[in-house]
């Protein structure tokens, strides 16, 4: 450099402008930096707390083979929305275990009256199609286990179906 100027890389040395200039980025790249860590410890926290403070995680149930049915027996309603029809129906319950079917057969109110419930709160569009019959087997099944505990409960088996 022969025309007589210094060059430096010290903000001190180029005065106070520079100085700050040199100030401001550093603390962009640490606030960065704080944004980015804070910002990985929070998704670690999001992501791991269910499992380290024991919070339920919902898992799939897996189909358990059924290995006895219990029959409830005919259960006859009046359809929803149509005069003078009716739908009968023959139920039974599957469990795994052969044991299992006296928890079901305490809860034989209850289920009735939750077959009830549900059958006479069904469409008769939904009732004739096979499609609707499975939709209605498993909610039979999913309000068994939630409302009932009914957690045994394996499957649902329509034995008779007959809408007149």
């Amino acid at each position: 450099m022969s025309d007589g100027t210094l060059a430096t890389t010290d903000p001190a040395a180029l005065g106070p402008a520079a100085e700050a200039t040199g100030h401001k980025s550093s603390r962009l790249v640490l606030l960065a930096i704080g944004v980015l860590v804070l910002g990985g410890l929070g998704t670690g926290a999001w992501l791991l707390a269910p499992k380290f403070l024991g919070a339920p995680v919902k898992h799939e149930r897996v189909e358990v083979p059924v290995k006895a049915t219990v029959p409830l027996g005919p259960v006859v309603v009046n359809l929803k929305g149509e005069a003078r029809r009716y739908l009968r129906v023959g139920v039974s319950l599957g469990v795994a275990d052969p044991k299992d079917g006296k928890e079901v057969e305490e809860h034989r109110a209850q289920l009735s009256d939750l077959l009830i419930s549900v059958l006479a709160a069904t469409e008769v569009d939904v009732l004739a199609s096979d499609e609707g019959k499975t939709k209605l087997k498993q909610e039979l099944l999913t309000r068994m286990r939630e409302q009932l505990l009914l957690d045994k409960v394996g499957r649902v088996y329509f034995t008779e179906f007959v809408i007149q």
